[in-house]
């Protein structure tokens, strides 16, 4: 079984690898990971849950204002 991997399903970011530095230049390992929130879809009728970062999830809220403000109309 394939290990899943940590990132955003919809734009692919993920782990990056840094240091922290301090101020006498001491360099120690640091993983840099995404804000990832769970997102829920309906996709061909099933409701699908998903692991997106906080900039995808907020267009895609602004996607679903603008398809509902199109309905309206």
């Amino acid at each position: 079984m394939e290990k899943e991997k940590y990132g955003c399903v919809i734009c692919g970011k993920g782990v990056q690898n840094a240091n922290l530095v301090s101020f006498s230049k001491r360099k120690i390992k640091h993983i840099r990971r995404p804000n990832l929130h769970t997102h829920h879809l309906v996709v061909e009728g099933q409701r699908v849950k998903i692991k997106v970062c906080t900039t995808c999830k907020r267009s895609l809220r602004v996607d679903d204002r603008k398809n509902q403000a199109v309905a309206n109309v």
